[in-house]
């Protein structure tokens, strides 16, 4: 018997950790649920890296450098379930970090963009896809007009 609860035990363990695995998007696949409007794509890194590189069309500059940006990203997730919403930043790093707190607090199903704007070992990135780019003026805008709507 206790054989048979150990072995359960661990079986569940394992289970767990295959739940807990990030969700993790292509950069095609998410430009595609942007442009369906079945995805929010968050862009969390620094204003200047918008500036110099444009943000993918549809997403929301929401910087995790800012101060508001935990209160930025609970109104996101107060308006859309944790599945509807995507980050990205460069190259992933930063989206890894934020969707992995994330998921120690309870919102699961957040998705990473991995390969971010850039590329790196697991895609070439948004921009050397060739997949559309606007100013951070036009993401501003976009956010804005969303975010009244919550009001």
């Amino acid at each position: 018997m206790r054989r048979f609860i150990a072995i359960s035990l661990l079986c569940l363990s394992f289970a767990h950790a295959a739940l807990a695995e990030p969700k993790i998007l292509t950069a095609p696949a998410a430009a595609k649920l942007l442009a369906d409007n079945q995805l929010v794509v968050l862009d969390i890194r620094r204003p200047q890296e918008w500036a110099e590189s444009g943000i993918a069309k549809g997403a929301w500059p929401v910087s995790m450098h800012t101060a508001d940006f935990a209160q930025k990203l609970g109104a996101i997730l107060g308006q859309y379930e944790p599945d509807q919403v995507a980050l990205i930043c460069a190259t992933g790093g930063r989206t890894a970090y934020v969707t992995d707190i994330l998921e120690k607090n309870g919102y699961t199903g957040v998705a990473d963009v991995s390969e971010g704007m850039f590329g790196n070992g697991t895609g070439s990135g948004w921009i050397a896809r060739g997949l559309p780019v606007i100013t951070a003026d036009e993401a501003r805008t976009s956010y804005e007009a969303a975010r009244k709507s919550w009001e």
